[in-house]
């Protein structure tokens, strides 16, 4: 029997009680892996007549960890947290654009439907009064809105900001751990615990961005971020930092890689994980994508409201102005800018625009939401970058997503500039009304028509009315007759129209619907005006209906052009289906298909993270019902080691009492 035999059974029993006590302990240690001891026997000695063991020796002490268990579980967690905190962030959004009573929705169906009592009472300063305050209420909630999804893009940015200060710092703590482990195992140890900590480290930078990782030989861990770029590499830390976008820097910002003194912007495509990614989504995609859908409803009804209104009489006489003011900037701001702007609310889209110049009178422009590039000769966007020779545009202008741009001959851009167009998240943020009085509505329609006596048909007249388009209407405005053609069903148009306006001679008749026909001058930019004249009944061959101006006298007692604009309720703007009254419906239904979207991504990837860090958790994580069967096995174990060394010391002094 050896003494040594009995000593190491001793220590060897005691150090795994020690292990056993060190798993039990740390059961509730977040990131923590049970650690297992490996015996092995010590290689023998033969003696005599047999070959005798020399006892037990701790061979390793080893970490219960799967690589690919924990690699899956930081991937899954990654990309929970980005929906995860891209929800909360469009749950925020959400609660601005509510249904029902003091919705947008309503005060805009409020504010258009003030014009009834208009129609019905031209004369009426209170009812006039009431369209101005409606759509100043209208108006302020628009602004209100633009403002306050600004101050949850603002927030957000802060939150970036501290989301990557995190990232800096345990890339460092990371790195100071790299130094440590290093040493130890230089040394032939296993830092089991150090490890454990690194590990929990990158678990949770993980949650921040995404990260690949390389083990180095000596123990040492690589992480990269966004694919290839190196945060840590051995003892040393790089550094991400938040910076603005160049192209549009109060809106949007960019994420750049720091390192020996020099930056780099990360693609936005690169960070596909952690809560910097949903962040970044969120302000550089969600949120523009909602301010334009807000204000391509803003930009529409101003539009479309101030050409209505400019087409009217105010009730002294003089010509109606803008119902609506509103800013269209270029960031960064160009005076004089390299084209002047202009919208057709029929084509908006909710989207911004950058335009970049290749030389003197060339630029691409290429819409955000997509990346697409508007190619002028095939009339559509396309994935390739295009070119456009704005010096040589058919008609010197070109139209894109409702957008009309005029080249400024004074300035056309030059080489490397570019701008940032957001029309409709400017209009939003700066919509405000013109009038300020009752007196300043434009009620009143330019023209009047009648009918002479002499007419033999039963047709009735039921609305005349004149809407720009574009530009401006012309001084005067141009008059005429309409005389009914029976052989051919429409109606002959006749009057004094200036020689540079073309017009139609003829128009087809349908009964109860409206005559419509358009006139456009030869300025540069050309001016654009409409007629709609509506009657009802059958006319008879060569009945004429004569249009005229309407008279000073009679103008604050026609309502001609408030009919015009409350007819605007009706008119189809957006995608071509949706009217100008349920422009709403677009706007609430585009923020609850982004919440939709990420809910269900949010509540998928946290499914899969969850079910992903169970699996690691079992593989890895301490089961006290286990430690404490093992610890009455070793603590048997142990007892018996004293016993065997107890009795190898008895029959030790036995034989030493036999000598003396």
């Amino acid at each position: 029997m050896s003494l040594n035999v009995a000593a190491r059974a001793l220590t060897t029993n005691q150090s795994v009680l020690q292990v056993i006590g060190h798993n039990i302990a740390n059961a509730n240690t977040v990131g923590y892996s049970r650690q297992n001891v490996s015996l092995g026997a010590i290689e023998g000695q033969q003696s005599g007549g047999g070959f005798y063991g020399k006892g037990v020796q701790i061979e390793s002490v080893a970490r219960s960890y799967d690589a690919f268990l924990t690699r899956q579980a930081n991937a899954t967690q990654t990309v929970a947290s980005a929906d995860t905190l891209r929800y909360q962030k469009l749950q925020q959004v959400e609660s601005l654009f509510p249904l029902g009573a003091g919705s947008l929705g309503t005060m805009l169906n409020s504010a258009l439907n003030a014009w009834v009592d208009v129609q019905a009472s031209p004369s009426d300063s209170t009812a006039r009064q009431v369209v101005i305050d409606r759509f100043d209420e209208l108006s302020a909630r628009i602004r209100d809105t633009s403002l306050r999804l600004g101050e949850i893009a603002d927030t957000s940015k802060l939150q970036a900001n501290e989301v990557v200060k995190s990232i800096n710092q345990m890339a460092e703590q990371i790195a100071s751990l790299n130094d440590k482990i290093t040493r130890v195992m230089g040394t032939g140890a296993m830092p089991n615990d150090l490890l454990d900590q690194r590990d929990q480290l990158i678990s949770e930078l993980g949650k921040k961005v995404k990260v690949n990782t390389i083990t180095a030989d000596d123990g040492s861990l690589t992480v990269f971020v966004a694919s290839s770029y190196p945060l840590v590499l051995g003892g040393k830390a790089a550094e991400l930092a938040v910076a603005r976008d160049p192209l549009d820097p109060n809106n949007r910002q960019a994420i750049n890689f720091v390192q020996g003194g020099s930056q780099s912007r990360i693609p936005d495509d690169f960070l596909v994980g952690g809560e910097l990614k949903g962040l970044q989504d969120f302000i550089n995609r969600d949120m523009p994508q909602v301010q334009a859908e807000l204000g391509r409803m803003a930009l529409a009804l101003a539009v479309e409201m101030n050409n209505q209104h400019e087409s009217g009489l105010q009730a002294d006489g003089s010509r109606g102005g803008r119902f609506f003011n509103f800013e269209t900037t270029l960031t960064p701001p160009a005076s004089p800018a390299p084209f002047a702007v202009e919208f057709n609310a029929l084509g908006l889209k909710a989207d911004d625009y950058a335009i970049s110049y290749s030389a003197l009178g060339q630029a691409s422009i290429q819409r955000q939401s997509d990346g697409m590039y508007w190619d002028s000769f095939a009339g559509a966007f396309q994935a390739n970058p295009y070119n456009i020779d704005f010096t040589t545009l058919p008609g010197g202008e070109i139209t894109f997503d409702g957008i009309v741009l005029t080249p400024d001959a004074l300035n056309q851009g030059t080489t490397g500039e570019r701008f940032l167009l957001r029309p409709a998240a400017d209009a939003a943020r700066s919509l405000t009304v013109a009038p300020n009085v009752a007196a300043e509505l434009a009620v009143a329609s330019h023209i009047s028509v009648s009918a002479p006596a002499t007419n033999q048909g039963t047709t009735t007249i039921e609305a005349v009315g004149i809407s720009l388009e574009r530009g401006s209407l012309p001084v005067p405005v141009p008059v005429f007759n309409v005389q009914f053609n029976s052989a051919t069903g429409q109606f002959a148009i006749s009057g004094p129209v200036p020689a540079n306006v073309q017009a139609p001679t003829s128009v087809t008749y349908t009964a109860g619907q409206p005559l419509v026909w358009t006139y456009e001058d030869g300025a540069v930019p050309p001016n654009r005006f409409t007629y709609e004249l509506t009657l009802r009944g059958e006319p008879k061959n060569g009945d004429v209906f004569n249009l005229s101006l309407t008279s000073a006298s009679s103008t604050p007692f026609n309502g001609g052009n408030a009919q015009r604009i409350l007819a605007l309720r009706d008119q189809t703007i957006f995608d071509g289906a949706t009217t100008l009254a349920d422009s709403y419906v677009s706007v609430f239904s585009g923020v609850a298909s982004q919440l939709r979207e990420s809910k269900f991504s949010a509540e998928f990837s946290t499914a899969q993270a969850a079910s992903a860090e169970t699996q690691r958790a079992n593989q890895a994580g301490v089961n006290l019902d286990e430690e404490a069967a093992k610890l009455i096995q070793y603590q048997q174990a142990y007892q018996a080691s004293a016993k065997y060394m107890g009795t190898v010391q008895s029959l030790f002094d036995t034989l030493m009492s036999a000598f003396r």
